[in-house]
This record gives structure tokens, sequence and C-alpha cells, in this order.
């Protein structure tokens, strides 16, 4: 898989690409259970701030875009730090990648009791046609853009692999302007689902991956052939660019991730480093 790297401009570009999709995914879940659930977002400096309290996840509260959109201060830092506080939430994650402005950034998140928790590379892929014609999914899977009449089944799927209660969120997303969402079945059965947001400007994030291949499952097939079908019919719909994660990194780019990826012509530019309170990473805190 190509490495090059992008300049910060282009990681800019990426990350508020992003930032816009969870944005749109919050704002599309329901008033009463967003209330319930503590669930919102905030805009600080240009950086998406994203809280989700009942989850007690780390990856539903976090920041995106921070010190890339535009420079991050000990100011941006603190009132970031300081909403978390007042909102009760110890388990959430700051972002850094390589071109974080300004230099002193990552001193500034350690100088704040946080450190190192994990990292996530970035994959991204431009408009060029496939250069190979996707295979036919696997030992009989069928890969299918979801219906409305399967919204149900979907959200369920969604909600026990991730063992979140999402209330009717989810159902929220189907006809929403944006939002494609995906399920490859075996035997009649789900067995994976990803989604895809093309934003208005022609940028479509890929992601709501279930289950997390190298996390949750070491069956990789499934969401491969997912995202054949998404780069297929995102190229037919005028997508400029393709940006998603591989969320189990590997120094070596050796999984079967990076093969799948590589196929459909995505690259890695950068990766994303999270950070997290060292008071929480010395709890156990189970699934984050």
């Amino acid at each position: 898989m190509d490495t090059t790297p992008v300049d910060l401009r282009t990681a800019a570009v990426i990350e508020a690409a992003e930032a816009r999709a969870w944005a749109d995914l919050y704002g599309a879940a329901p008033l009463e259970f967003a209330e319930a659930a503590g669930l919102g977002t905030t805009e600080v400096s240009g950086a998406l701030v994203l809280r989700w309290e009942a989850s007690g996840r780390r990856y539903f509260t976090r920041t995106i875009g921070l010190g890339v959109v535009a420079p991050a201060t000990p100011a941006v830092l603190d009132e970031i730090l300081a909403l978390y506080e007042r909102a009760g939430i110890a388990m959430f994650l700051l972002q850094s990648l390589p071109g974080c402005r300004p230099a002193d950034y990552e001193r500034w998140l350690a100088d704040r009791g946080l450190e190192p928790f994990d990292a996530q590379d970035r994959i991204t892929r431009d408009a060029a046609p496939l250069q190979i014609s996707p295979d036919s999914p696997a030992r009989g899977l069928e890969v299918e853009r979801l219906m409305r009449e399967d919204r149900d089944e979907w959200a369920q799927f969604v909600q026990r692999t991730y063992r979140l209660d999402t209330g009717p969120w989810l159902q929220a997303l189907h006809d929403r302007p944006g939002w494609h969402q995906y399920v490859a079945r075996e035997n009649g059965e789900i067995v994976a689902a990803r989604g895809m947001y093309i934003g208005s400007d022609g940028i479509a994030w890929l992601g709501m991956d279930a289950p997390v291949p190298g996390i949750m499952t070491s069956d990789y097939e499934p969401d491969a052939a997912i995202c054949a079908a998404i780069v297929t019919e995102g190229l037919g719909r005028g997508v400029r660019m393709f940006i998603a994660d591989i969320e189990a990194p590997s120094p070596g780019l050796d999984t079967p991730a990076y093969d799948a990826f590589a196929r459909l012509g995505f690259r890695r530019p950068y990766v994303r480093t999270h950070w997290a309170t060292s008071r929480t990473l010395r709890a156990a805190d189970g699934v984050t």
C-alpha cells in the first residue's frame, strides 16, 4: 500500500470531511433519545467535539480535527477538557496526527495528563476508475444496499455487535440525505455492515463497520466485500474522494485489510494517534 504523506492542507480537508459525517450522524438522533443518552456535538476552534455519555465508550466521545483544521492553543485544549469535565465524562479521546499545529501540541496534551492510547491508519482513495473488477464475494456472501424493510434487522445487528442501545436512532439514518448503508449476508443472515456518508463536497466517509475487522473479528472477507461494493457505487455517484480507517493497524501493513483496501486503490497518507487521560488508562474499562 502506498504510504506517501499528504500536506497539512489536504489532511485538514480529510479530517473536516469526517467531522461533517459524525456531526450529521449525531444530528440524526431523535431529540428525546439524544437528551436521555447525553448525545451531542460542539465545535471548538474548528474541531468537532463528540459526546455520548450513555455509551461509556471513548470512541464515541472524542475530538476530530483538533490542531489540523485550525491551530490548537492551550486555551482551546482547556475548553475541551472543561466541556468533558462538566458533563462528568472521564472516558474520552483527543487526536493528533503528523503536522498538527503548533509544534507544541502533543506536549500540551502530555502536560494535561494525557498520553497515547492507540493509533489508527487513515486511508484514502481518489476518484480514479477501479483498476480491477471487484471479485464476487467469496463463500456465498451476498452484499446488498440496505432496504427500508430491513432497517430494524440491520439496527439490531449493529447494536448487538457493539453492545449498545441506540433506540430509534439508526433507523433514522435510512433515507437521510448523504447516507447509504450496506450489509453482507451469509445463508440469509447479516454477518457484517458498513455505512457511507457522501458530503456536499463529494467526499465519502466509510464507517459504522460492524464488526470491526481485526478488533471484533478475525474474518475480514465480509467487510472487504462491502467496501468493494461501496467504492463501485460511490464512483457511480460522483464521489471524488473516499476516506476510512484501518482500526487495527499493523506496522508492517500486512493484515488482510491492507491488501483488500490496496486492491481497491486506497493509500495510507498518515497515522492518527488517540490520547486519553492517564488515570483512565490505568482503569479497566472493558470495550472502549
